[in-house]
Order: structure tokens, then C-alpha cells, then sequence
């Protein structure tokens, strides 16, 4: 039977700053010598993946294969460097799921780790032998692990973030959307003045991904109070991607619908209503062994909490509210920045939608991050890191959760910062 989703609503992070705190431009002659005026459009970062774990106080950062921008990183080059999943959770399948406190809803992180964290670094090399070499030593540890039975998947990339001389920000000026271990970030630098250009810039949509949905018959083994059960069984909705991992399976509109990831991703599983980290649940049936009360999946987190899923259908009685739990509020702070949180996924088992065979009932996908610093701003623009709303195609069953805003952080050095147009929110259900 249907259930739609409600609303998953979340608020916006935004740090609009005026004052220096740890956000000096690098003025040094090497890199002011390849500067140019920006007039871009398109993708301008370069994304590497971290290949491998660092401890805070390193020089020699390990990456992996490029992705984004053509331009490789060189010596004299800003790189921005960013811990994108870290947080662990507790894992019992009780309201305490996700942060450990008892009761519903079950949702958020025992501990975020060094999920969010960045720094700014100069280089002093291009990538040799699989690392690139930085000036000062990292802040803080960088983590890359994949998923265990304890802990989820932890993700950083190192970003090359262009500098230049001074320009006008130009419509089209976007990410790479993120893809499970870079992207998502539009980061840039200008030493002089940012004039605004009235310019629309958009990563909407660009951060973490939802989860998606498959049409299943249902099966033994579940129960419809379950906070998390395994993505292979026959019943309920797939959490979506956030701070905390990513499931086993994502949604990726313009890459291919469901992705399987082959891992579970979370601990104990990654299907059903408990929200882990900043990622919405997925919605927990009403009657698993036919997989047909259908219920909606939760809103991905940010700074505000995402929205619960729709309540499952009954055919008499109170109908049981176990739609998945929205994504927790990831901790607001100038050094900490995460991806808007995906939405989990709806229950289906004969719904109607495209795509079709279930997907429609997929979680939607968080939007991006943009981090400007310049010397100096003036003009207007409108800068847009929307979540994406759920799919509403769907007929007969649940709809997944609505993606959470991203994060946007302008920096001027002096002066004012224009007339800027902010758009975070999150997508709807």
C-alpha cells in the first residue's frame, strides 16, 4: 500500500566573514605568478582522493587519481584539505541508534570524529610518487578506511583550489558532484577584489547521495520496529549518505541510478529508520514479510534536522510511524563544513514512478559546499547549494527523503562582503 513522505526540511549552513581568523590568501610571488583574472565557468577544482591515513603534524599527504579540473597540482599551489565521512555511531537496533541516547528518534553520531574538518595548505611539491608535499603541517588527522564491522566509511580529499589575481564571478561556476570519495567542494581564492558579477553559482544537489530504492517482495527476518536490518534483505528502505558512511545502495540520477557499493557501509547494516550521522533513514515496513505498509524515507541533516518519513499504511488501527528518521544537525563551527546530508529511501514493492523499478522511491541527494576568500568584495550574486526534493512521480508506495542544504562560506579579508543571495534550504520529501 502508499505512504508519501512528509517534508524533510533543513536549514542552511552559511558563514559570512569579515574578519581574518585562519583564512590568510597566500600572497607569496610563486603562486601570484601563475595567477590570472578569474572569468571562469564550469568545474576549477582539481580533486584528489586521500590514499591513506595521516596523523596530524604531516608534511607528505598520500593521494589517489585526479578527478575535476584538468590542472594538476604543482609546487606553490593552495590546496584545500578536508575530512568528508568520519563520524561514528551507535549501531544498536533500538531508539539509541546513531547517537547512543535512548529513545526516538534515533538519529545522529555518538562521535564526529574529524568529520567536516579542513585546512588551507600550500604546497611545496606537485604529486611525486603518489603524495604531494605541503609547508606547514596538517591541523588535525586525516582519516581513509573503508567500512567495518564497527565503523563506516571514512573519506578525505585533497582539493586544488585555484588563486588569482582578481575577476568577476561567471554564471556556471559549479562542482564535480560528489561521487563517494571526491567532490562536491567549489573552493577558490582571489589575492585582490571578487566582484560579484551578479553571477548565479549552483552545487545543488552536489553533495551527499541519497539512498536508492528497490522494489522488493518482502521476506523473513524483519521486523517493523527495526532501526537498522542488512541492505540484501527483501524489505525496507536504504539510509541514505552522510558524515557517518555511505550505504550499500546509492542513488545516482546522472550516474547509472542504483550504484551498488558491494558493502554494507554502516555497522549492522544500512537499511531501515535509524538516521546515521547527517544521513536520513530509510523507512522501515509496516509488514515485512510482504514489504506492501509502505513508508517514506527521513530528510538528510545539515544544520537543521531533516523531516521523518511518511507513516506506514494499516488496514485498521493507528498506522505505525516508522518512516525513516531525519538526518541529525552536524556541530556548526568555522573549521567544520560537511556536505549536506542524502535521503533515505522509501519501502516499495509495487509502486509506480520513473525511473521505474522501484528507483522513484530513491532518497535525494545533499547540496555541495562553496568556500570563497578574496582580498576584497563588491557587487551581487546569488549562490545556490540547495538539496534536491524527493521524487514526486511515485504512485502506490512511499517517496524517499528530501537531500539537505550544503554549506557556504564567503571570507573577505577587508571591506564588505556585496549583496549576496544565499539559497541552503532542503529538498522536500
Amino acid at each position: 500500500m502508499e505512504c508519501m513522505a512528509r517534508a524533510a526540511r533543513t536549514s542552511l549552513r552559511i558563514l559570512l566573514l569579515t574578519t581574518a581568523l585562519l583564512f590568510a590568501l597566500p600572497l607569496h610571488a610563486q603562486s601570484l605568478g601563475r595567477c590570472a583574472v578569474l572569468s571562469h565557468t564550469g568545474v576549477v577544482n582539481t580533486y584528489y582522493p586521500g590514499a591513506s591515513s595521516i596523523a596530524a603534524g604531516a608534511t607528505s599527504i598520500p593521494v589517489g587519481a585526479p578527478t575535476g579540473a584538468a590542472a594538476a597540482i604543482t609546487a606553490g599551489d593552495t590546496i584545500l584539505i578536508i575530512q568528508m565521512q568520519d563520524a561514528a555511531i551507535d549501531s544498536a537496533n533500538t531508539g539509541a541508534y546513531g547517537d547512543g541516547g535512548a529513545g526516538d528518534p534515533a538519529q545522529g553520531a555518538a562521535n564526529l570524529n574529524n568529520a567536516g574538518r579542513y585546512q588551507y595548505a600550500i604546497t611545496t611539491s606537485g604529486v611525486v610518487g603518489g603524495a604531494v608535499t605541503i609547508a606547514s603541517p596538517t591541523l588535525y588527522a586525516f582519516t581513509n578506511a573503508a567500512a567495518t564491522v564497527s565503523q563506516g566509511k571514512r573519506s578525505y580529499q585533497v582539493i586544488r583550489v585555484p588563486t588569482f589575481i582578481s575577476g568577476a564571478l561567471a554564471s556556471g561556476l559549479t562542482a564535480q558532484p560528489w561521487n563517494g570519495s571526491t567532490g562536491g567542494v567549489l573552493a577558490i581564492d582571489v589575492v585582490g577584489d571578487l566582484n560579484l558579477g551578479g553571477a548565479i553559482v549552483d552545487v545543488s544537489g552536489l553533495g551527499f547521495r541519497g539512498g536508492a530504492a528497490r522494489q522488493l517482495a518482502g521476506g523473513a527476518g524483519g521486523s517493523n520496529t527495526d532501526y537498522r536490518n542488512l541492505a540484501t534483505s527483501n524489505f525496507h528502505g536504504s539510509k541514505g549518505e552522510g558524515v557517518a558512511g555511505t550505504p550499500r545502495y546509492v542513488y545516482m540520477p546522472s550516474g547509472g541510478g542504483l550504484v551498488n557499493m558491494l558493502v554494507e557501509g554502516y555497522p549492522n547494516g544500512s537499511s531501515a529508520r535509524g538516521a546515521p550521522g547527517n544521513a536520513g533513514g530509510g523507512g522501515t515496513d509496516g509488514n515485512p514479510s510482504a514489504n506492501d505498509r509502505n513508508t517514506g524515507g527521513g530528510g538528510g541533516g545539515n544544520a537543521g534536522v531533516g523531516g521523518q518519513g511518511g507513516w506506514a499504511w494499516i488496514p485498521s488501527g493507528a498506522p505505525d510511524q516508522t518512516g525513516g528518521f531525519g538526518g541529525a544537525s552536524a556541530s556548526m563551527a568555522v573549521d567544520r563544513f560537511v556536505l549536506g546530508g542524502g535521503g533515505g529511501a522509501a519501502t516499495t514493492n509495487n509502486g509506480t514512478g520513473s525511473p521505474g523499478g522501484g528507483l522513484a522511491s530513491s532518497g535525494a541527494s545533499g547540496g555541495g559546499i562553496i568556500m570563497f576568500r578574496s582580498g576584497t568584495i563588491t557587487g551581487s550574486a546569488t549562490l545556490n547549494a540547495r538539496g534536491v526534493a524527493g521524487n514526486a512521480t511515485v504512485t502506490n508506495d512511499g517517496s524517499g527523503g528530501g537531500g539537505a542544504g550544503g554549506s557556504v562560506l564567503v571570507y573577505a579579508a577587508s571591506s564588505g562582503l556585496g549583496t549576496l543571495t544565499i539559497n541552503a534550504n532542503g529538498g522536500n520529501g
